[in-house]
């Protein structure tokens, strides 16, 4: 799925979350492959997807996010996913946008779901903690993929720098483009 429209096109969609009609607490194999209805525009694309993607060519980063009827946005100017020998380590630019730097404590971590504990938490798998899977650190300050509507501390779809981390967004979409 792509996105023609935002900052000259080009992005390819690789996760959205529109309105929790799809469950985004799964396991390191549906990650790896990917999952959800295109259809109805809730997905994600898989860590093995986006790591053929962003392993041949460089890409950035957009993720897009509204709360209380506003519109934010976090761009990273270099995205880099490694493979599944490396867990899927999340790589990211510098940042720019209006959502604040919520994926920085991310920054350099493994993926995690909660059949695959990768995080820093010493004792506490962070996927099963706070429903998702993410590239937890001890734990986050951002949970795309947690339990949809959720307002309880940290289990929510949270951005902390739009939504702390006791709401959830109502839209969250995170997309790459290839870099020139």
């Amino acid at each position: 799925m792509c996105d023609t429209k935002t900052d000259g096109g080009g992005w390819i969609i690789i996760q959205r979350r529109i309105m929790g009609y799809v469950d985004f607490y799964r396991g390191w194999k549906e990650y790896r492959d990917g999952f959800g209805d295109y259809n109805i525009g809730e997905f994600y694309l898989g860590n093995e997807n986006i790591h053929q993607l962003t392993s041949k060519k460089p890409h950035e980063l957009r993720i897009d996010l509204e709360f209380d009827n506003e519109n934010y946005f976090a761009q990273y100017s270099s995205f880099l996913l490694l493979g599944e020998e490396e867990l899927y380590k999340l790589q990211i630019g510098d940042y720019s946008g209006n959502a604040g730097d919520s994926l920085a404590y991310q920054k350099n971590m493994s993926f995690s779901t909660y059949d695959r504990d990768n995080d820093n938490a010493s004792g506490e798998n962070c996927a099963v903690s706070y429903s998702g899977a993410w590239w937890y650190n001890a734990c986050h300050m951002s949970n795309l993929n947690g339990d949809w509507g959720n307002d309880a501390y940290g289990k929510g779809v949270n951005w902390d720098g739009v939504t702390g981390l006791h709401d959830s967004v109502v839209f969250s979409e995170m997309k790459l483009r290839e870099l020139d």
